[in-house]
This record gives C-alpha cells, structure tokens and sequence, in this order.
C-alpha cells in the first residue's frame, strides 16, 4: 500500500469521526425543543460563578462556569462558556446575582436526564418567570461546530472518494460543466 493509499483511508477515518461526532454530541442539543423539557423548580440553596484556567503553558484561556443548587434537589446544574482571556463573564455573574436575589429559580432539563445528577441546562429563570438564559444561549456554540464538523467530514470523505475513484470523480466533473 502506497503513503496516498494511507492518507486516503486516514481521510476516510477523519471524514466519518467528524460526521459521527457531529450527530452524536452536537445534533441532540441543537434539535432539542422546547416542548421536550421539563421545568425543575426550588429555592436556590447555591449559586456560584467560577472561573477555570483551561490549556497547556503555550495557550491558555479561561472557561467560566456557573453553578447551582436547588433545595431537596440532588441535581447539580452548571453551565459553561470558554471566555478566552477575559477574566469575567458578565452574563453568568448577573444570573448568578439576580438568582440570589430573587430566592428561587426554575430551570429547564431535557426529560431523558431527569434522573442525571449533572444534567444539561437548556433555560434558566428567577422565581417570578424572568429568563436569564435561554435555549439560544445554551445552542449559541454548538451553530457553528455542528456545520463545521458536517463540512470537514465531507471534505475528508470526499478525498478519499477523488483518490479511490477518480473515475468517477472526473465523469462528476464533466458533468457539473455541462
């Protein structure tokens, strides 16, 4: 087998990864609706926004997480955002003030993880239905990894498919032009 038979089945494998991985961890969240969640209400027992360093010595950057704890709930619910080298992120410190203020919070979970003690966040509210984060938020990352993913997976498959079968590829070709 020749080195371009090699990087030919290598893109194949990296075409089918990212496609797979597409559909696998990105495509449930994206095509979560509304209607499938479920509201979990209570007092607001914790509320914390944190910030992780995240990276190796050569890049570093800082992933914000805020989290919280509703009374005789087991569950713990955070979200996260990479924030790059900021050192805050505005958005989590005003829900995490504004649910200490207000008492209680309601929080919306897929029902397939109701049993999950870390399930996804998808909405969060104050006590008196005032939404601090939406489905928009929670799916605002995942619009561009998910087409991203889908393209690089093309892409590699198509170069394995133009190495394997050029054939075909340049009667696709001489299709296309006319």
């Amino acid at each position: 087998m020749s080195s371009k038979d090699d990087y030919a089945n290598e893109l194949l494998f990296f075409g089918v990864t990212c496609i797979v991985c597409a559909f696998y961890f990105f495509a449930p969240t994206l095509l979560t609706s509304q209607s499938s969640l479920i509201e979990q209400k209570g007092t607001v027992i914790y509320v914390k926004t944190t910030y992780i360093p995240v990276g190796d010595s050569r890049s570093k950057s800082t992933k914000a997480r805020l989290a919280i704890r509703l009374e005789n709930d087991p569950k713990f619910y955070s979200i996260f955002k990479n924030i790059g080298n900021d050192r805050s992120y505005k958005l989590y410190e005003d829900i995490e003030r504004r649910l200490e203020k207000s008492g209680s919070a309601s929080i919306w979970i897929q029902e397939g993880e109701l049993k999950d003690i870390e399930p996804k966040v998808f909405q969060i509210a104050t006590g008196i239905g005032n939404i601090l984060y939406d489905m928009d938020d929670a799916k605002s990352e995942l619009r561009w990894v998910f087409p991203f993913l889908l393209v690089c997976g093309f892409v590699g498959i198509g170069a394995f498919g133009h190495h394997k079968y050029p054939g075909l590829f340049n009667k696709l070709k001489e299709y296309w032009k006319s």
